[in-house]
């Protein structure tokens, strides 16, 4: 065996990536820990140029053209080696986080003709991170919510009094015609309206900042949801809206907050209820698979465009007329206090949430 050929199998023993690019950015080298990461074959990558392959892109969805390319501005002389944090799309269809360290390859006479990148697979250091940070900001951001929602609470109370007064003392003048009372009351209805709708925004921070805060007791989903369904279906009905209703096998019970769970639940739910105004089906099932039960919540309405799927969590962000932009973000917080996940899962027509509560917090009876 030669030195190359030593060489060749050396690098293909490592745990991390390492890559080789001619100066057209064409792959000449790439080894097994390399396949292993970004879920690319050899035969895929090698004499192509990455770029065309991974579709490198940043966070915010910013696609790492050559001008932006860490390899292209080695060979450009912008840099003399560089480590940069990308996000790839791997050969399985999955996205990933990757850390790639560049380093240039020179000849006699000191010309980069060559790139070598290092990879590392850095998804579950970023998950962590942003775990991290976001819990961090929920705690901070739950501190804040407490406050102002004690803050605002006791004028929006006074406010409303004084509203229902000033519509009784309309009532009670003689002086006024019926077209002049007509026009005060619309306008102490339109002040009402808003008042009430910023107390509605008080109470859900108010149960945003406790949504850590758990009072667990052993609970049989399945009755949860035949009471959310049973509150639902009034409501579901005026908006024409049949509501289909399956537990696909008996479900164990487990060790949740009743009512936290139950709040996020009814959160998504009312959420599909309100994408449907023209009346549709709403399916709620629940089952046991795997490690966790899944309960799963399916509207027939138009379904979440591509473009926010991954902004519709975040705390205040909404698209609806009047929405506060807390009621998923709720209920996210509500079911990882749980150890569980929240998902939109992908559907052929409207919006599927997936609420998995693992079964570590099953109680054996």
């Amino acid at each position: 065996m030669d030195t190359t050929d030593i060489l060749h199998q050396a690098l293909n023993c490592l745990s991390k990536g390492i890559m080789i690019q001619d100066i057209n950015r064409r792959v000449i080298f790439f080894n097994h820990a390399c396949e292993e990461i970004t879920k690319w074959s050899r035969a895929k990558v090698l004499g192509n140029d990455c770029g065309d392959i991974f579709l490198c892109h940043t966070s915010t969805g910013m696609c790492l053209t050559e001008k932006f390319c860490p390899g292209m501005e080695i060979f450009h002389g912008g840099l003399s080696q560089g480590s940069r944090e990308l996000l790839i799309k791997r050969g399985d269809g999955t996205e990933s986080w990757v850390k790639m360290s560049i380093s240039p390859m020179k000849n006699a006479e000191g010309k980069e003709t060559h790139i070598v990148s290092i990879i590392e697979d850095i998804s579950d250091t970023k998950r962590f991170s942003d775990e991290v940070l976001r819990s961090k900001t929920l705690s901070t951001l739950g501190a804040f919510a407490a406050e102002l929602a004690h803050e605002v609470k006791n004028p929006l109370n006074a406010m409303n009094i004084q509203m229902a007064v000033l519509e009784r003392e309309i009532h009670d003048i003689k002086k006024l015609g019926n077209r002049e009372k007509k026009e005060l009351l619309e306008i102490v209805t339109i002040v009402q309206k808003e008042l009430n709708r910023l107390s509605g925004f008080v109470e859900e921070c108010l149960h945003f900042s406790k949504t850590g805060e758990l009072n667990k007791s052993n609970v049989d989903v399945g009755d949860i949801l035949n009471e959310i369904v049973s509150l639902l279906l009034p409501q579901a009905q005026l908006y024409g809206i049949h509501i289909e209703f399956n537990i696909m096998n008996a479900l164990p019970k487990v060790m949740i907050d009743r009512d936290k769970i139950k709040q996020a639940i009814l959160n998504i739910l009312i959420n599909g209820i309100e994408a449907m105004p023209d009346g549709g089906t709403l399916q709620v099932s629940a089952k046991c698979i795997g490690q966790e039960i899944a309960i799963s919540c399916q509207d027939t309405g138009p379904g979440v465009p591509d473009e926010i799927r991954d902004k519709i969590f975040h705390l205040f962000y909404t698209t609806k007329d009047g929405g506060t932009g807390i009621g998923l973000s709720f209920a996210q917080n509500i079911v990882q206090a749980h150890g569980g996940t929240i998902r939109l899962e992908t559907s052929p027509r409207g919006s599927k949430f997936v609420i998995a509560l693992p079964t570590s917090q099953i109680v054996n009876i």
